[in-house]
């Protein structure tokens, strides 16, 4: 029972550590991309990558590319919204959790 109980411990580390890691791209990304220069970046990349364009040709490779290269813009788009100081305070919660496990 005790090999069970340490290998849930250290899938919990596990999760806490890619958690924290996931955090800390997000806040790098949103400094990046932070005010008008910022903005403008991301309308640039928006435009290479398709962001706002339909990804389907009529080769399947090529729509697979396509959606690959739009996929660029969403995650980042989606990191610009997260809020990080949340993110952090879920965390502590979770953390303070499994510490009383």
């Amino acid at each position: 029972m005790q090999h069970f109980k340490s290998l849930a411990i250290e899938e919990k580390e596990a999760q806490r550590e890619a958690f924290e890691f996931a955090i800390e791209q997000t806040a790098h990304i949103q400094k990046l991309f932070a005010g008008n220069d910022g903005e403008l970046g991301l309308k640039a990349i928006d435009g290479i990558t398709g962001y706002k364009n339909d990804t389907f040709h009529p080769d399947p490779c090529q729509s697979a590319y396509n959606a690959g290269k739009r996929s660029v813009s969403i995650i980042l788009r989606n990191m610009m919204d997260r809020d990080i100081k949340k993110a952090k305070q879920e965390m502590e919660k979770e953390n303070a959790q499994t510490r009383r496990m």
